[in-house]
């Protein structure tokens, strides 16, 4: 029972992490050098999975356009439009014709797992469960969909609930058997007003139905504000191999792991690892990482940056930043180096700013 299919929900609108999220859809952010979004294509290639499905809504054509036919990362991207934002059911219910009879993984596209899906999908075959769940434990399991369990056995889902009985949170990714469409066609919108996904899988629970979890033990991202994708951004940097293309000079220095670009150029400066700076740069005098992910085509001249993502063709001058996230085409002119500690900010496209 190989699964062949996948189907990633990248319809939401991403709004806890606006202004980053008004241009562009949260999926597409960068993190580590590559969109959220890809990072999931690479893991679900990896299990063999090739057809996949990206159910589309909130700037459809961004995602259209980055990801393309998918051959990136080893797929075929097929796009499937959710006209209206009514909960993640709905969302798996858009997939219907896409999966067909076949079994199916769904993956929240906003969400990162550590140790890839080849556990995860064993389970489930193993098991011939009718769906299984990723869950991991939580301090707080309120803001999640959680699971109670008897011993081995799944007995109960609730969402979002006042007084969880469980501290299991579902991480957002699932595999399922067709049925898990009988379930979405009984169930009825939740008192917020959605489908929840929650709802079809305890129809099917309660209908005699398989339903298994696979408990993770590392790391699990959500990519539901800044603070979050700056961790994913570093669980990401601590192990991925880097390595220097552009040019470095000699007056650099480096303390690696350093990943620098094809066509940057790199000069007076210290880089400090594990940080990545994408092609077509210019970085002068400036001292930067770790956790820094510098995206291509930015221009970053006497600044100061740690623990911070930089989008898309940027400007900063004589900037010290710290546990910021910096949209595209922004421009920030700071006051110089050593002028106080560093700004901690979130920074919306074509923002421009001047510190005095």
């Amino acid at each position: 029972m190989a699964i062949a299919k996948a189907v990633i929900l990248c319809a939401g609108e991403g709004t806890r992490l606006r202004p980053l999220t008004s241009l562009c859809p949260k999926h597409l952010l960068p993190v580590a050098g590559q969109p959220l979004l890809g990072w999931i294509l690479q893991d679900l290639a990896a299990v063999g999975i090739r057809q996949v499905g990206l159910v589309v809504g909130y700037h459809a054509e961004a995602i259209e356009e980055h990801i393309a036919d998918g051959s990136q990362w080893g797929v075929t991207a097929t796009y499937l439009t959710q006209p209206q934002p009514l909960g993640l059911a709905d969302a798996v219910n858009t997939a219907r014709e896409f999966v067909g009879q076949e079994p199916f993984v769904v993956y929240l596209g906003d969400n990162v797992l550590e140790g890839g899906l080849s556990d995860f999908l064993n389970r489930f075959e193993d098991e011939q469960a009718n769906a299984t769940i990723v869950v991991k434990e939580v301090d707080d399991p309120r803001q999640f969909g959680v699971v109670e369990m008897q011993g081995p056995a799944v007995v109960r889902l609730v969402e979002k609930p006042a007084q969880p009985r469980s501290n299991l949170a579902i991480v957002g990714v699932y595999a399922f058997k067709p049925v898990i469409f009988e379930g979405i066609a009984q169930i009825a919108p939740s008192a917020r007003g959605e489908y929840e996904i929650t709802d079809a899988i305890q129809w099917v629970l309660d209908n005699e139905g398989k339903v298994t979890a696979h408990k993770l033990a590392g790391f699990w991202g959500d990519a539901a504000s800044p603070e979050d994708l700056l961790g994913i951004n570093q669980f990401y940097l601590d192990r991925i191999p880097l390595a220097v293309s552009g040019r470095v000079d000699d007056n650099t220095k480096l303390q690696e792991p350093v990943g620098v670009g094809s066509n940057t150029r790199v000069s007076g400066s210290d880089l400090t690892g594990p940080s990545i700076i994408g092609d077509n740069c210019v970085i002068e005098n400036c001292s930067l990482g770790p956790y820094v992910s510098v995206s291509d085509g930015c221009h970053i001249v006497n600044s100061n940056l740690r623990n911070c993502i930089i989008r898309e063709n940027c400007h900063l001058q004589a900037t010290e930043l710290a546990d910021s996230v910096v949209g595209q085409q922004v421009e920030i002119v700071g006051a110089g180096r050593g002028q106080g500690p560093p700004l901690s900010t979130i920074v919306g496209d074509t923002s421009r700013i001047r510190i005095a």
